[in-house]
């Protein structure tokens, strides 16, 4: 009776023990599940999040950086080639302003000046806009993207040599980017400078470190910096190939308000 009660007690919790793994198995599998299909969708240019219809497509952040990175390398040719002047970067006025004042060249001064003010003007109307919006994931994108395709439209249909074409294209320009920066957790798509610095602080840590995997970040930062820098070659093709009466910066602001569209952070 002993030997049968043993033998009993043991098949029990070899049973007990097998359901406990099958039932912790299942479970297993049922979390996995949704984190391997997240990492899938995560590695497309498209995310599905959210139950309302504005959230359930959004464009991937790291084509949406991309993306605005190519259109800035684009502008920043087409403005220096066209105007001489870098609407979309304001490092190049700052320092012409210096230097006119220097020379004393006020006109010249003051025109660096209203490139400054306008540019300005648009990042405070972009986060004046998003701090008002009652809404969340950035729905203020929907004011956003006709109102500066509305400007770069504007703009085309002024002459070349109206200082206000420049102006307003400024304008256009520091409300694109200070939405997209806020949308990005202000990761900066129109200036290189910090991307290369990340770059080389990677390449030296993965060289001389026990940790040689790139992060996020630095492959955020060098697919930011290689749309860049094939968006420089597109302008300057475009440049070439089309004529001042083309309204290319119309053509360009219809692609920013679709991506703002698009996006929503």
């Amino acid at each position: 009776l002993l030997a049968l009660e043993s033998v009993a007690s043991t098949t029990t919790f070899f049973t007990t023990r097998e359901k406990r793994i099958e039932t912790w198995s299942k479970a297993n599998e049922a979390a996995a599940a949704p984190l391997v299909l997240s990492r899938i969708k995560n590695t497309s240019l498209v995310c599905t999040g959210g139950e309302s219809p504005d959230q359930r497509r959004i464009v991937h952040p790291l084509f949406f950086s991309s993306s605005m990175a190519a259109l800035a390398g684009c502008s920043h040719v087409l403005c220096i080639k066209r105007f001489q002047v870098y609407n979309a970067m304001m490092t190049g006025n700052i320092i012409g302003f210096g230097v006119a004042l220097a020379e004393g060249n006020m006109s010249e001064a003051k025109f660096r000046l209203s490139l400054l003010g306008s540019f300005f003007s648009g990042t405070i109307c972009a986060r004046s806009l998003q701090s008002r919006s009652l809404c969340k994931d950035n729905k203020h994108h929907k004011v956003v993207a006709p109102l500066a395709f509305g400007m770069f439209a504007i703009a085309d249909r002024i002459p070349e040599n109206h200082k206000k074409k420049l102006v307003l294209l400024s304008a256009a320009f520091g409300l694109v980017y200070a939405t997209a920066n806020h949308a990005l957790n202000a990761t900066i798509t129109q200036l290189m400078t910090g991307h290369i610095t990340k770059l080389g602080a990677a390449i030296s840590d993965r060289v001389g470190s026990a940790n040689r995997c790139f992060n996020s970040g630095t492959a955020t930062s060098f697919s930011i910096l290689t749309s860049f820098t094939i968006g420089c070659a597109l302008g300057a093709r475009i440049f070439l190939a089309v004529g001042q009466e083309t309204p290319i910066f119309t053509i360009i602001g219809a692609i920013y308000a679709v991506l703002l569209l698009l996006f929503r952070g």
